[in-house]
């Protein structure tokens, strides 16, 4: 079980770096699906989340709350750069979890371990989806990414969509995949 969470993980992880390696200082700037964020905005949300959930189990640095979700660039001029070290660092610090029952304290809470890395990788997952629909490409997740994602949105996104985290549900059309339906749940209008 843990193994395929961690499998998960460095799945989502790899994708996003993919994504980032092409980015432009251009391509920074392009709109979204999060109305009032561009890829520069999403790209540092989505990594202090990473650096946040990282500091959870390594004890380093953590990101307040305002930090992860103010919107602020962490990128400067090496989006590449910076992406590899948080990514790098959550990888470290996830391979170093023992006792994956045990409480970890992240921005939402004392929960335990095996949920906390299902959160960050839900969350990479979408923020993923985020910067391909902005960038012009397509990102289907696996069946197993598409499970997870679905059981960790359907937990957390009513609370956090209350707390105006994430906007209403989009109707998906009938045909919809597995990632546009998560898409949707999420407020995000699938492609």
């Amino acid at each position: 079980m843990i193994e395929r969470a961690i499998a998960l993980l460095n799945g989502a992880d790899q994708r996003l770096q993919q994504l980032v390696e092409d980015l432009t200082p251009e391509r920074l700037a392009l709109e979204t699906p999060c109305a009032g964020w561009d890829v520069r905005t999403v790209l540092s949300h989505a990594l202090e989340s990473i650096e946040a959930f990282s500091a959870a189990v390594d004890g380093g640095r953590a990101p307040s709350e305002h930090d992860v979700f103010g919107g602020h660039d962490i990128l400067g001029d090496d989006p590449a750069g910076v992406t590899k070290r948080i990514l790098e660092r959550s990888h470290v610090a996830w391979e170093s979890v023992r006792d994956w029952e045990a409480p970890v304290t992240t921005i939402m809470g004392a929960i335990p371990a095996e949920k906390a890395v299902s959160i960050i990788t839900f969350s990479t997952l979408v923020h993923t989806w985020d910067l391909a629909w902005a960038l012009g490409r397509r990102v289907e997740f696996t069946a197993a990414e598409a499970t997870l994602a679905e059981a960790v949105g359907n937990e957390l996104i009513p609370a956090m969509r209350a707390a105006g985290l994430f906007g209403p549900e989009v109707p998906a059309p009938a045909q919809a995949s597995a990632t546009q339906r998560v898409v949707a749940f999420t407020g995000r209008a699938p492609l």
